[in-house]
């Protein structure tokens, strides 16, 4: 037996269940701050997702990222006004809310901005795509809307491109503050308000 590496299989199998208790316990907020925003869920976007086929990962440097699907996803949820068809045919005032977990800041998944761990930071990016003019035809949330737009600089709102009529703003937020549940609820109010104020519509 190499003692070496047996030490580090233990510490690989105590981050395991580490990464399920943290995995678990974001999903947990996640369903909280959605709750505060009145949203329902809708459809999620993974950065990092593995093929269906082990022959190209063969193949691949960054194998081990591909099975780490929560370390950078878009949770997609939405806020409509009642109508029938909420995915397709807006009204004013409706909402996507992407909310990006951002594990690490610094993994070099994202634009390429690799960092030290002690450099990095775990983030919830929060966006709201708002609808204040609608389309008089279909216009599909995913499709038409989030797929086609960059994200803005964050604290600013912008016009959605390609979509006249909507808009976006959105903020970080760090992990290490939402620690509890009145925590979670203070900040998602503050952000709300701050939303409210650059899209000059309530949120």
């Amino acid at each position: 037996m190499n003692p070496t590496l047996e030490n580090a299989l233990l510490d690989v199998r105590k981050a395991y269940r580490l990464l399920a208790d943290y995995q678990q316990r974001l999903i947990e907020l996640l369903a909280l701050i959605r709750e505060e925003l009145g949203a329902s869920s809708y459809y999620q976007c993974y950065r990092n997702s593995p093929p269906r086929g082990f022959e190209r990962l063969e193949r691949s440097n960054d194998a081990g990222w591909r099975f780490l699907s929560m370390s950078d996803v878009s949770v997609l949820w939405i806020r409509d006004g009642g109508q029938e068809d909420p995915i397709h045919f807006h009204k004013t005032g409706d909402l996507l809310i992407d909310v990006v977990i951002r594990s690490d800041t610094g993994n070099g998944r994202h634009e390429n901005n690799y960092a030290l761990v002690e450099e990095s930071s775990s983030e919830l990016w929060i966006y709201f795509f708002l609808c204040k003019t609608p389309q008089n035809k279909s216009h599909n949330w995913y499709q038409k809307v989030w797929d086609r737009t960059r994200y803005p600089q964050l604290n600013k709102a912008e016009v959605c491109e390609n979509n006249p009529g909507y808009y976006m703003y959105g903020e970080s937020l760090q992990l290490s503050d939402l620690s509890n549940e009145s925590a979670v609820k203070q900040a998602i109010k503050t952000l709300r308000e701050r939303a409210s104020a650059n899209l000059e519509y309530k949120i």
